[in-house]
C-alpha cells in the first residue's frame, strides 16, 4: 500500500480541527477539510481559530471530487449520515478512512456504505479539546489508538496509517486487541460524559484528588453496566480497566469539560443515543438490566427537550 500523502478531515469540531491542525503543522498541503453551503463561505471569510491562532486550512468542496488517500471522520454521531453522503464524491478506488466518533458503531455504519476493507477501528484518548463556532482549544491533543478487530491482525492499511501518524508527529498507539480498547473507551464515555453533561461540570468532580463521592458512584455504576453488557459480547472488561480510566481522568485539566458537557451547556443536541442508548438496545438484547443508564437517557432527554 503506497505511503498516505493527502488526507481529507470530515467534520471540524473539537476532533476534527485539532487533528487538522497536526497535520498542517507538519506539511500544509497534506490535509484539507470537507465543507459545504454555508459552512464552506464561513471557514473560507473566518478560518480556524486553534489556541488564539488563525490557520486557514485547505478546504474540499463538498461537490468538487477529490481522491484522498485517507479521509478522517470526526464529526458528531447524529452527523454522520449527512457526512457520508458528503464524502461521495471523495471517496476513491484505494481510500482508507479513519474514524474518531465516539462509540462502538461509526465503523460499521461508514463501512456499510464505502466497504469495510477501508476502515480499521479506531478512537482518540486524553484529550481535553474545547471546541465553539470557529474556535478550538486544548492543551492535550490525546493519542489516537487504531487497528484491526482481530487479535493480533495487522493489515497494509494500518501500517500505512502508522507510517503517516509518525511522520506527522501525532502521538499514536496500535494496541493488540483493538476491538477491546474500542469498547473501554466506550465504557469511559459512557460514564464520564453523560455524568459531567447532567451536573454539567468539569473533570475535577472525578478526579481523584477533587472527586464528588456521589458522581464518582453514577459515574462506576453507569460502567459497570458495561461490562456486563461487554461480557455478553465477548469483551472482557473488569476492574482494573476502571482504575485505567481514572488514571485518564487524573491527566486531563481541573476545569476541562467533556464533549456532552460543552454541548449542553450550549443548548445543542448529544449524543446520547450512542452511549446510554446503545447500552440499552445490547442490554435488552441480552437480558441485562441497565437501570442506571435508563436514568441517563432519561435525563439527558429531558435536558435536550427543555432548551
Amino acid at each position: 500500500m503506497k505511503e498516505i500523502s493527502s488526507v481529507l478531515v470530515a467534520g471540524a469540531g473539537a476532533i476534527g480541527s485539532m487533528v487538522a491542525w497536526e497535520l498542517f503543522r507538519k506539511d500544509p498541503s497534506l490535509v484539507s477539510v470537507l465543507a459545504g453551503g454555508e459552512r464552506l463561505e464561513r471557514y473560507k471569510r473566518d478560518g480556524f481559530l486553534i489556541n488564539g491562532a488563525r490557520f486557514d486550512f485547505p478546504l474540499a468542496p463538498v461537490d468538487e471530487p477529490t481522491n484522498p488517500d485517507l479521509v478522517i471522520v470526526a464529526c458528531k454521531a447524529h452527523q454522520l449520515d449527512a457526512v457520508i453522503k458528503d464524502l461521495a464524491r471523495h471517496i476513491g478506488p484505494d481510500t482508507l478512512i479513519l474514524s474518531l466518533l465516539n462509540g462502538i458503531s461509526s465503523e460499521g455504519i461508514i463501512g456499510r456504505a464505502y466497504g469495510d476493507r477501508r476502515i480499521p477501528l479506531a478512537m482518540i484518548v486524553g484529550t481535553d479539546a474545547w471546541h465553539g463556532g470557529n474556535e478550538t482549544t486544548f492543551s492535550k491533543t490525546g493519542t489516537i489508538y487504531f487497528g484491526d478487530k482481530g487479535r493480533g491482525e495487522r493489515s497494509a492499511r494500518v501500517d500505512a496509517i502508522e507510517g503517516l501518524f509518525a511522520r506527522a508527529g501525532i502521538p499514536y498507539a496500535i494496541p493488540e486487541d483493538m476491538e477491546n480498547r474500542l469498547w473501554f473507551k466506550f465504557m469511559m464515555n459512557v460514564g464520564i460524559n453523560q455524568v459531567t453533561a447532567i451536573l454539567r461540570r468539569p473533570y475535577r468532580v472525578l478526579k481523584t484528588a477533587t472527586r464528588v463521592p456521589e458522581a464518582a458512584e453514577l459515574f462506576e455504576s453507569a460502567m459497570r453496566e458495561v461490562i456486563a453488557i461487554a461480557r455478553a459480547e465477548g469483551i472482557v472488561l473488569g476492574d482494573e480497566d476502571i482504575e485505567e480510566i481514572y488514571r485518564t481522568v487524573d491527566t486531563l485539566t481541573d476545569e476541562g469539560k467533556t464533549s456532552m458537557c460543552q454541548d449542553v451547556e450550549a443548548g445543542r443536541k448529544t449524543e446520547v443515543e450512542l452511549f446510554s442508548g446503545t447500552v440499552l438496545e445490547l442490554a435488552e438484547r441480552h437480558g441485562i438490566p441497565a437501570p442506571v443508564n435508563a436514568f441517563l437517557w432519561k435525563m439527558l432527554r429531558a435536558i435536550e427537550r427543555s432548551y
